[in-house]
Protein backbone atom coordinates (compact mmCIF):
# COMPACT_ATOMS: atom_id res chain seq x y z
CA UNK A 1 0.00 0.00 0.00
CA UNK A 2 2.44 2.40 0.95
CA UNK A 3 4.88 1.76 -2.78
CA UNK A 4 1.50 2.41 -4.35
CA UNK A 5 1.36 5.66 -2.21
CA UNK A 6 4.41 6.94 -2.62
CA UNK A 7 4.33 6.10 -6.95
CA UNK A 8 0.75 8.03 -7.05
CA UNK A 9 2.07 10.92 -4.86
CA UNK A 10 4.91 11.56 -7.13
CA UNK A 11 2.93 11.09 -9.98
CA UNK A 12 0.79 14.81 -8.62
CA UNK A 13 4.35 16.16 -7.82
CA UNK A 14 5.52 15.66 -11.44
CA UNK A 15 2.31 16.93 -12.93
CA UNK A 16 2.08 20.08 -10.35
CA UNK A 17 5.56 20.48 -11.22
CA UNK A 18 4.52 20.25 -15.28
CA UNK A 19 1.40 22.82 -15.31
CA UNK A 20 3.73 25.33 -13.08
CA UNK A 21 6.36 25.08 -16.14
CA UNK A 22 3.87 25.78 -18.93
CA UNK A 23 2.03 28.29 -16.80
CA UNK A 24 5.61 29.84 -16.41
CA UNK A 25 6.21 29.40 -20.22
CA UNK A 26 2.88 30.74 -21.27
CA UNK A 27 3.55 33.82 -19.02
CA UNK A 28 7.32 34.10 -20.63
CA UNK A 29 5.77 34.07 -24.24
CA UNK A 30 2.56 36.43 -23.56
CA UNK A 31 4.71 39.30 -21.77
CA UNK A 32 8.36 38.73 -24.18
CA UNK A 33 7.15 42.51 -25.97
CA UNK A 34 6.50 43.35 -22.74
CA UNK A 35 9.74 42.20 -21.17
CA UNK A 36 12.18 43.23 -24.38
CA UNK A 37 11.13 47.16 -23.39
CA UNK A 38 11.72 46.97 -19.69
CA UNK A 39 15.14 48.33 -19.11
CA UNK A 40 15.57 46.66 -15.40
CA UNK A 41 18.43 46.12 -13.71
CA UNK A 42 19.59 42.28 -13.50
CA UNK A 43 21.16 42.30 -10.44
CA UNK A 44 18.30 44.19 -9.16
CA UNK A 45 18.33 42.32 -5.05
CA UNK A 46 14.34 43.33 -5.15
CA UNK A 47 13.89 41.13 -8.49
CA UNK A 48 14.43 38.11 -5.17
CA UNK A 49 15.97 35.35 -6.93
CA UNK A 50 17.96 33.69 -4.30
CA UNK A 51 15.73 33.74 -0.90
CA UNK A 52 16.88 32.45 2.41
CA UNK A 53 14.80 31.78 5.09
CA UNK A 54 14.23 31.26 8.86
CA UNK A 55 11.02 29.87 9.82
CA UNK A 56 8.45 28.81 12.75
CA UNK A 57 6.73 25.57 12.31
CA UNK A 58 3.53 24.86 13.40
CA UNK A 59 1.46 21.73 13.18
CA UNK A 60 -2.08 22.95 13.37
CA UNK A 61 -4.64 20.20 14.70
CA UNK A 62 -2.00 17.95 16.52
CA UNK A 63 -3.06 15.63 18.70
CA UNK A 64 -2.64 16.04 22.30
CA UNK A 65 -0.09 13.25 22.78
CA UNK A 66 2.37 15.31 20.67
CA UNK A 67 2.17 18.69 22.53
CA UNK A 68 4.43 20.74 19.57
CA UNK A 69 6.75 23.06 21.31
CA UNK A 70 6.29 26.67 20.72
CA UNK A 71 9.76 26.95 19.29
CA UNK A 72 10.03 24.58 16.55
CA UNK A 73 11.77 25.91 13.78
CA UNK A 74 13.04 25.64 10.22
CA UNK A 75 14.83 27.21 7.57
CA UNK A 76 14.69 26.82 3.44
CA UNK A 77 16.77 28.25 0.59
CA UNK A 78 15.03 29.05 -2.77
CA UNK A 79 16.28 30.36 -6.42
CA UNK A 80 13.58 31.92 -8.60
CA UNK A 81 12.85 32.91 -11.85
CA UNK A 82 11.57 36.66 -12.24
CA UNK A 83 9.27 37.34 -15.19
CA UNK A 84 8.51 41.08 -15.08
CA UNK A 85 4.60 41.77 -16.71
CA UNK A 86 4.02 45.17 -16.87
CA UNK A 87 4.68 47.75 -19.39
CA UNK A 88 7.17 49.88 -20.38
CA UNK A 89 5.97 52.74 -18.01
CA UNK A 90 5.10 50.01 -15.00
CA UNK A 91 9.05 48.94 -15.43
CA UNK A 92 8.61 45.74 -13.18
CA UNK A 93 6.13 46.69 -10.57
CA UNK A 94 4.47 43.48 -11.48
CA UNK A 95 5.91 40.22 -12.27
CA UNK A 96 5.45 36.15 -12.49
CA UNK A 97 8.07 34.39 -10.58
CA UNK A 98 8.69 30.17 -10.56
CA UNK A 99 11.26 28.57 -8.43
CA UNK A 100 12.68 25.63 -7.02
CA UNK A 101 14.63 25.03 -3.82
CA UNK A 102 14.40 22.65 -0.47
CA UNK A 103 13.50 23.33 3.50
CA UNK A 104 13.27 21.24 6.42
CA UNK A 105 10.97 21.17 9.51
CA UNK A 106 11.50 20.55 13.17
CA UNK A 107 9.01 19.40 15.28
CA UNK A 108 9.76 19.55 18.80
CA UNK A 109 7.51 17.59 20.78
CA UNK A 110 7.17 15.15 23.67
CA UNK A 111 6.09 11.99 22.31
CA UNK A 112 7.72 8.96 20.09
CA UNK A 113 6.20 7.32 17.39
CA UNK A 114 5.04 3.84 17.25
CA UNK A 115 2.77 1.50 14.90
CA UNK A 116 -0.05 -0.71 15.89
CA UNK A 117 -1.02 -3.91 14.32
CA UNK A 118 -2.43 -2.34 12.15
CA UNK A 119 0.54 -0.71 10.78
CA UNK A 120 -0.98 2.73 11.54
CA UNK A 121 1.57 5.46 12.78
CA UNK A 122 0.48 6.87 16.56
CA UNK A 123 2.49 9.11 19.14
CA UNK A 124 2.90 8.36 22.95
CA UNK A 125 3.97 10.97 25.50
CA UNK A 126 7.39 9.36 27.37
CA UNK A 127 6.92 8.91 30.68
CA UNK A 128 7.16 11.64 33.10
CA UNK A 129 10.42 9.86 34.86
CA UNK A 130 12.30 10.23 31.29
CA UNK A 131 14.63 13.64 31.12
CA UNK A 132 15.30 14.61 28.06
CA UNK A 133 16.72 17.76 26.43
CA UNK A 134 15.77 16.90 22.58
CA UNK A 135 13.37 15.67 20.65
CA UNK A 136 12.01 16.08 17.12
CA UNK A 137 10.57 15.00 14.27
CA UNK A 138 12.78 16.66 11.33
CA UNK A 139 11.24 16.86 7.32
CA UNK A 140 13.28 17.35 4.99
CA UNK A 141 11.39 18.70 1.30
CA UNK A 142 12.37 19.87 -2.12
CA UNK A 143 10.03 22.21 -3.12
CA UNK A 144 8.47 24.04 -6.23
CA UNK A 145 7.37 27.24 -5.29
CA UNK A 146 5.26 30.19 -7.99
CA UNK A 147 4.51 33.88 -7.28
CA UNK A 148 2.73 36.82 -8.45
CA UNK A 149 4.77 39.92 -7.14
CA UNK A 150 3.64 43.44 -6.92
CA UNK A 151 6.51 46.13 -6.34
CA UNK A 152 6.31 49.86 -5.85
CA UNK A 153 8.72 52.04 -7.70
CA UNK A 154 12.55 52.30 -6.40
CA UNK A 155 13.16 54.94 -3.98
CA UNK A 156 16.47 54.88 -2.32
CA UNK A 157 17.57 51.61 -3.76
CA UNK A 158 14.90 50.14 -1.82
CA UNK A 159 11.22 49.09 -2.42
CA UNK A 160 8.04 47.73 -0.70
CA UNK A 161 7.16 44.12 -1.99
CA UNK A 162 4.18 41.57 -1.89
CA UNK A 163 4.35 38.30 -3.43
CA UNK A 164 1.07 35.98 -3.42
CA UNK A 165 1.95 32.36 -4.36
CA UNK A 166 1.15 28.30 -3.77
CA UNK A 167 4.24 26.11 -3.38
CA UNK A 168 4.13 22.04 -3.90
CA UNK A 169 6.40 20.04 -2.01
CA UNK A 170 7.92 16.54 -1.94
CA UNK A 171 9.13 14.69 1.17
CA UNK A 172 12.93 13.92 0.89
CA UNK A 173 13.31 12.15 3.79
CA UNK A 174 12.18 12.67 7.68
CA UNK A 175 13.43 11.15 10.96
CA UNK A 176 13.64 11.89 14.64
CA UNK A 177 15.95 12.52 16.94
CA UNK A 178 16.28 11.94 21.04
CA UNK A 179 18.79 12.98 23.59
CA UNK A 180 17.85 11.66 27.22
CA UNK A 181 17.60 9.23 29.18
CA UNK A 182 17.76 5.57 27.36
CA UNK A 183 13.82 5.17 27.42
CA UNK A 184 14.52 1.95 25.65
CA UNK A 185 15.82 -0.02 28.05
CA UNK A 186 14.44 2.25 31.63
CA UNK A 187 17.36 3.14 32.46
CA UNK A 188 18.70 6.99 33.44
CA UNK A 189 21.44 6.74 31.01
CA UNK A 190 21.96 9.52 28.12
CA UNK A 191 21.67 8.21 24.77
CA UNK A 192 21.11 9.69 21.38
CA UNK A 193 18.41 8.02 19.08
CA UNK A 194 17.50 8.48 15.66
CA UNK A 195 14.80 6.80 13.78
CA UNK A 196 14.60 6.85 10.32
CA UNK A 197 11.55 6.85 7.96
CA UNK A 198 8.75 7.33 9.58
CA UNK A 199 5.53 5.19 8.04
CA UNK A 200 2.84 6.66 6.86
CA UNK A 201 3.58 10.29 5.98
CA UNK A 202 2.68 12.12 3.39
CA UNK A 203 4.65 12.46 0.91
CA UNK A 204 3.22 15.86 -1.03
CA UNK A 205 2.66 18.83 0.99
CA UNK A 206 1.30 21.92 -0.88
CA UNK A 207 -0.60 25.18 -0.53
CA UNK A 208 -0.87 29.18 -0.57
CA UNK A 209 1.96 31.63 0.32
CA UNK A 210 2.18 35.14 1.16
CA UNK A 211 5.14 37.39 1.47
CA UNK A 212 5.22 40.99 2.71
CA UNK A 213 8.47 43.25 2.65
CA UNK A 214 11.07 45.95 1.84
CA UNK A 215 14.42 46.22 0.40
CA UNK A 216 15.79 42.54 1.67
CA UNK A 217 13.84 41.67 4.34
CA UNK A 218 10.46 40.26 4.38
CA UNK A 219 7.88 38.37 6.32
CA UNK A 220 6.55 35.36 4.76
CA UNK A 221 3.83 32.79 5.63
CA UNK A 222 2.60 29.18 4.16
CA UNK A 223 -0.12 27.08 4.86
CA UNK A 224 -0.37 23.69 4.32
CA UNK A 225 -3.49 22.07 2.63
CA UNK A 226 -2.35 18.37 3.09
CA UNK A 227 -1.90 17.04 6.19
CA UNK A 228 1.12 16.08 7.52
CA UNK A 229 0.05 12.16 8.00
CA UNK A 230 -1.52 10.22 5.30
CA UNK A 231 -5.61 10.66 6.60
CA UNK A 232 -6.31 7.62 9.20
CA UNK A 233 -3.04 6.35 8.82
CA UNK A 234 -0.99 8.88 11.74
CA UNK A 235 -1.23 11.83 13.66
CA UNK A 236 -4.36 14.42 12.48
CA UNK A 237 -2.68 17.60 11.38
CA UNK A 238 -1.51 20.29 9.02
CA UNK A 239 1.30 21.95 8.64
CA UNK A 240 1.96 26.68 9.34
CA UNK A 241 4.70 28.12 9.05
CA UNK A 242 5.72 32.05 9.27
CA UNK A 243 9.22 33.23 9.31
CA UNK A 244 11.71 35.98 8.12
CA UNK A 245 13.45 35.53 4.67
CA UNK A 246 16.24 37.43 3.03
CA UNK A 247 16.82 38.33 -0.65
CA UNK A 248 20.70 39.39 -1.64
CA UNK A 249 20.45 38.67 -4.73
Amino acid sequence: MTFIDNKSNMRKLLTLIGVIAMASSVFAQSDSSAVNTVNFDDDDPSRDRIIMNVHWDGWLGAPDSLNVKGLSSGMGFHFYYDIPLGSSTMKDNVSFAIGAGFSWSNYYNNSYFGYDTSGNTFSTPFAEEVQFSKNKLVVNYVEVPLEFRFRTDEKNGNRFKLAVGFKGGYVLSNHTKFVGDDYLSGSEDEIKYKQYRIKNMSNLQFGPTLRLGYSKVNIEAYYGLAPLFIEGEGPTGTPITVGISFNPF
